[in-house]
């Protein structure tokens, strides 16, 4: 009978609806070229529900339905307001370098420039927060042999390393 009982229960469970909004991103400190290098990973679904309430319009991230130039405006725009790297001087340069379509993921690659040699580093990170409030950033901070890695949610955006 329990046996009975755990088989009917076993579909309604499994067909709960439970997403989970995660992201990761890779930032390499680059000394010798005064860079950070960023890789950020997002699926493409929830990244275009994220850009449609930025710019209030209807977004898909196939190349086929946008030109690559206003794709890659809207994105260079969202990601250099839900990046922001803090305590940096007024030389330091954001560059959004491009990105990759893969069906459900796309990855996003940027560097801020001149960042010189800090004794600490200071960012944030919103990637679709504002769409989906119980996102998951996850970002791994790379410095030659060192790897750290942080949380950011929706109550902890900042993340900081000391060199």
């Amino acid at each position: 009978m329990r046996f009975l009982w755990l088989f009917l229960l076993l579909p309604l469970v499994a067909a709960s609806p439970h997403k989970y909004y995660v992201s990761t991103t890779d930032i390499f400190y680059k000394a010798d070229e005064q860079q950070l290098q960023l890789v950020v990973r997002v699926f493409t679904d929830d990244l275009q529900q994220a850009l449609r309430n930025f710019v209030d319009q209807e977004i898909s991230l196939d190349p086929n339905n946008k030109s690559a130039a206003e794709v890659e405006t809207i994105l260079g725009a969202y990601f250099q307001e839900n990046f922001v790297l803090h305590n940096a001087s007024e030389k330091v340069v954001f560059s959004f370098v491009g990105w990759e379509y893969k069906q459900d993921k796309t990855f996003l690659y940027a560097s801020f420039d001149n960042i010189g040699a800090p004794d600490q580093l200071a960012w944030s990170n919103s990637f679709l927060m504002e769409a989906f409030p119980d996102q998951k950033n996850i970002v791994t901070f790379h410095k030659a042999s060192v790897k750290k890695s942080f949380l950011h949610t929706q109550d902890q955006i900042l993340a900081q390393y000391v060199f």
